[in-house]
């Protein structure tokens, strides 16, 4: 992460690389700016931090954006990825990256956007392997760590993931 200074707003700078070569960067405002993003025109979005794929986890955790897997990454959770597309966008060939883990964690805002975003998700990436984390009061992950959780509340959240529910379909626990 960086930061660009023009005559103006102030940026957060996310470079985006896969297997250690720079393939985009996204821009980020900074207060008192409104927030919105931008990124190079033209180039290729990745999942960002998509290399950790390579060492073939069983166990993966997905969130909406880059400073959110950031967080979760300084957390000591290193098995992270993010979405560099926001909430309503899941590139195809990141399925196909995805093909060989056996449990996904969605870490999407709590939002109507990424509470669809991560039910789409789940859709696509297969239901029985998607699990979606509750973070607490509308918080994204990097709320939650700067209100003063640490790794272990964020474990019992963990523990606490659950499958969305299907249409049509019910436990026997609901029957």
């Amino acid at each position: 992460l960086g930061l660009e200074i023009q005559d103006g707003p102030k940026w957060i700078t996310i470079p985006h690389y896969q297997k250690r070569k720079l393939l985009n960067i996204k821009f980020r405002s900074l207060p008192p700016q409104e927030k919105t993003f931008r990124r190079v025109t033209g180039c290729q979005s990745i999942l960002f931090n998509q290399d950790i794929l390579e060492g073939k986890p069983e166990t993966v955790f997905i969130t909406e954006g880059e400073i959110d897997a950031v967080t979760l990454y300084d957390q000591g959770i290193k098995n992270v990825i993010g979405a560099t597309t926001g909430a309503g966008s899941f590139d195809p060939s990141w399925i196909d990256a995805l093909q060989g883990i056996k449990k996904i964690y969605l870490v999407y805002d709590q939002d109507d956007a990424g509470q669809k975003g991560a039910r789409e998700i789940e859709r696509r990436l297969g239901y029985e392997r998607c699990f979606n984390i509750v973070l607490p009061d509308g918080q994204d992950v990097n709320d939650y760590f700067k209100a003063g959780h640490d790794v272990f509340d964020f474990q019992n959240l963990v523990n606490q993931a659950r499958q969305f529910d299907v249409a049509g379909i019910a436990s026997f626990k609901d029957c």
